[in-house]
């Protein structure tokens, strides 16, 4: 997948599990597994000057799969608030 659209899908996917979970909803496990999926993608096509924060924004993602799979609505809540504050740091710090 070419870069830009891989990071285009992250964003539009990720909005909708933030919007879940803003309403106190457990996020749907499919988006969730296609959102660590794409994470996972965007780490190995990172430039190296930013290779390890998509590491541990990956991180934070597989979390967010596991608190989904298990049921845990706040701490995805958690998880999701995380990313979120994560991804405006790394939006931040390396404009595109």
């Amino acid at each position: 997948m070419e870069f830009t659209a891989l990071k285009s899908g992250l964003e539009k996917v990720f909005e909708d599990i933030q919007t879940q979970s803003s309403h106190g909803e457990l996020p749907k496990i499919e988006q969730v597994s296609s959102f660590v999926r794409l994470c996972r993608q965007l780490h190995t096509q990172a430039p190296d000057e930013w290779a390890d924060e998509a590491g541990d924004f990956t991180h934070m993602a597989e979390k967010l799969l596991q608190a989904v799979k298990n049921g845990l609505v706040e701490e995805s809540v958690l998880c999701v608030e995380s990313l979120s504050e994560a991804q405006t740091y790394c939006h931040r710090l390396f404009k595109d």
